[in-house]
């Protein structure tokens, strides 16, 4: 049995291999969360159901803060979210119960992209006119202000506070609401430039280059040796008193079969 997916915006062949007729409503583990990890979810969703006979079915196009509250309203079992859980969050009775690091990479739609220093990748983002080694120009694609990627460019990169600032000045450059408009946006837009996560790239079979930041190619492992330290944690979640469900895939993720499932995906286990 395979895990479904409800509806998804991004690759209809990619989607259609993962679905299955659902098994019955008290027999199906409900996942959701940020949208860089459905297809993520999706995946762990086949050896899961594999290992336990149960059912998964992926819920697409929430976002992190509606994944929380549906949690928390117990129409979802687990979610992953791209940011920590909230104080108002955790007091509706959410809490945080494993946590998946993935490289946080540069993507680009430039058939020959350079490796890029921090510097430069500031400098992309805060320059009125930025380009590629051809002389073409680099088109950045930016996230809303409340979206979690922001926080990651900030805090991993000095300057970028600034550089985002400035670059939000630039009303020709588009804004992407979801993490599936962001990469598909950048699929056509030639010379984009996004933030994006690896575990997105890889598992959407996106039609992107990842960057190399000071010569380090983003993988799973340079990324797992520590060569490349650039990473977004995603948060898993579920309600304090968890279905039998919720339970049974947290012990599932921990597992060693998880872990493989995981790193398949392009993350890998993060501290609690």
């Amino acid at each position: 049995m395979r895990a479904r997916i409800s509806t998804l915006s991004f690759g209809a062949a990619t989607v259609m291999a993962l679905w299955i007729l659902p098994a019955m409503a008290e027999d199906t583990l409900r996942l959701g969360g940020t949208g860089g990890a459905t297809a993520l979810l999706a995946h762990l969703g086949v050896p899961f159901t594999q290992h336990t006979g149960i059912a998964v079915e992926v819920i697409p196009s929430l976002g992190s803060g509606g994944a929380i509250s549906a949690v928390a309203d117990g129409v979802l079992d687990v979610v992953v979210s791209g940011r920590p859980l909230s104080s108002s969050e955790l007091q509706r009775g959410v809490i945080q119960v494993a946590a998946l690091r993935t490289p946080y990479v540069f993507a680009t739609s430039h058939l020959a992209p350079h490796s890029m220093s921090e510097g430069e990748i500031v400098n992309a983002y805060g320059a009125a006119k930025a380009t590629w080694p051809d002389g073409s120009i680099i088109k950045l694609i930016l996230r809303p202000r409340a979206e979690s990627d922001n926080q990651v460019l900030m805090a991993l990169f000095p300057g970028m506070t600034e550089a985002l600032g400035r670059a939000r000045t630039r009303p020709e450059l588009p804004i992407a609401a979801t993490d599936q408009d962001n990469a598909d946006m950048a699929e056509r837009l030639t010379g984009s430039l996004i933030g994006t996560t690896y575990t997105q790239v890889v598992m959407e079979v996106r039609k992107l280059r990842l960057i190399p930041i000071d010569g380090v190619t983003p993988t799973i492992e340079t990324f797992g040796s520590g060569a490349y330290r650039y990473t977004k944690v995603l948060y898993v979640a579920h309600q304090q008193q968890p279905s039998a469900r919720a339970t049974r895939f947290v012990q599932f993720l921990l597992s060693d079969e998880g872990i493989r499932a995981m790193r398949a995906a392009g993350c890998l286990p993060g501290a609690t």
